[in-house]
Parts: structure tokens; sequence; C-alpha cells
């Protein structure tokens, strides 16, 4: 695991409600492409970069509108091992909040999981990707999913931000003191959810097996991750932009960190 944490802040980062302009119009074209019902922190964080996030996205929606990164992923999501969190005790929580968590994870998997592969695949070939990626644009059908309100960190009380705070230290370069997932932020609405999953991670990544399953992911992206074809020119994107998506990626403790755990939980409640 390296030390290197988010190279932007997800708490603090440009939330979606207070995006205007150019800025708003684009992560509602990251939303409809990628058919997610929210922005991810990687988006919002190079929002803050001058003119990274168009830049990025400019070059990288071609790769999205395949539709080969949500397939990628998904064949990746089936070649892993994922550490077994044992049984969930359903009984511990209504039916709705259990939905409601179960969509929450899922839309960040889905999210997290594609930004993984596209990105992956963007940093990695160093050239525009072709617009042609494949023959065939997939056409996907819009699915709209109603979740909880992100919840921004004033709103939480010190006490629920401090279990925040604990759950993502797990497999962070600097435990209680790193930046903050967006999904635990999202989940605060259950605090004794956060509590519980706590327990269970904590346990499983005492054992090594967390960080074991992330090299394995970040092995099986580099072995078998997207292969694009590609213009002959190079991208010209700032070295500030470039190394916040190679560690975003690269790094087993940030967004691969997130797949890890997110698909580990998503599997426990099912």
């Amino acid at each position: 695991m390296s030390n290197y944490d988010f190279s932007y802040d997800p708490v603090t980062a440009l939330r979606e409600d207070q995006a205007k302009g150019k800025t708003a119009e684009i992560f509602s074209d990251i939303r409809k492409t990628m058919n997610i019902p929210l922005i991810t922190s990687i988006w919002r964080g190079l929002a803050g970069m001058n003119n990274s996030l168009e830049e990025v996205w400019i070059l990288t929606k071609p790769i999205y509108l395949t539709g080969t990164p949500e397939l990628a992923l998904n064949k990746m999501i089936n070649s892993i091992y994922f550490p077994n969190l044992n049984s969930f005790n359903h009984k511990e929580f209504s039916q709705k909040d259990i939905k409601d968590i179960r969509n929450v994870i899922k839309v960040y998997n889905k999210s997290n999981g594609m930004n993984l592969m596209a990105l992956s695949a963007f940093i990695i070939s160093e050239y525009k990707p072709s617009i042609n990626i494949t023959n065939t644009v997939i056409q996907k059908k819009i699915i709209k999913t109603e979740l909880p309100r992100l919840l921004n960190k004033e709103e939480i009380s010190s006490d629920i931000w401090d279990k925040v705070k604990k759950i993502n230290s797990i497999g962070s370069p600097k435990g209680i003191n790193s930046h903050v997932a967006t999904l635990w932020r999202h989940l605060a609405h259950w605090p004794n959810f956060l509590e519980l999953v706590y327990t269970k991670l904590r346990s499983i990544e005492e054992k090594g097996e967390i960080l074991k399953t992330s090299k394995d992911m970040l092995n099986y992206i580099k072995v078998d991750g997207i292969n694009l074809k590609r213009q002959k020119t190079k991208y010209n994107i700032s070295e500030e932009t470039f190394s916040t998506i190679q560690n975003y990626v690269k790094d087993t403790n940030q967004v691969i960190r997130m797949v890890v755990l997110g698909n580990m939980i998503d599997k426990w409640i099912e």
C-alpha cells in the first residue's frame, strides 16, 4: 500500500448542487453517459483544478459511451476473490433501510468501478482515445434510483462523523486522518450500519485480506483491463491532473480500495 491519499478532499470538493455553467453541464453529461444518479469525487475533484474536468471528460467520454467500462467491471468482479464477511443479520435493520443502503452501495460500486476501468485505460495509454473504440455503442436503458441525500459534513453530528472516519480508516494510508471517501458520508444516514461494517472489516483487514484483494484487482487491471484503440496524438493535460488520476487508479488505497470494500459489503448484505 502506498502513502498517497486523495490529492483533493472529497468532503470539500465542489458539491453537485453548487456546480454552475459548463461544470453543471458536464456533471449532467457524466450522469447521463454513465447512467448514474450522482457524481463521485474524482470528477468533483477535477472540477477544482482549472480546466481539468472538461479536458478529461472530452478525452474519456468516448470510452464510457461504448459500454466497455461496465462490461469490463462486471467481468473483473466475477473473476476476483472477495473476503467473506460472514452472515448479515437483516433483522437489525428495516427492509426499507436495507433497500436504501444497498441502493447507495450499488450506485457507488458502479460509478467507482467504471471510473477505475476507464481511467486506468486512459492513463496507461497516454494517447487520445479513438472515437470508435468499438464498432458498437451499447444502448443502455436508463434506470432511475432514488437515493437519500448526500449529507454535508456540517449536517453530521460529531459522534456520527467519528464513525464515518473510523470506517474510512480501513485500508487508508493515514488511518483516521485520511480524506473521507464519499460512500461513507452517504451512509452516515445509518450510523449503526457503519459501526457494524467497521467491526467486520477491521477483523478482515488485520488478516491482510483486504490489501491482498486490492493488489489482485490492481494486477487484474494491468493484465486484463481495457485495451484502448487510440489516435497517434498524445493528449495534453497538466501534470497535476495526470498525477491525480494516476494515483486515483493505480494506488490500492484510493478507488481500488473503495471498489473492493463496496463489493465486499454488497455481497455481505445480499
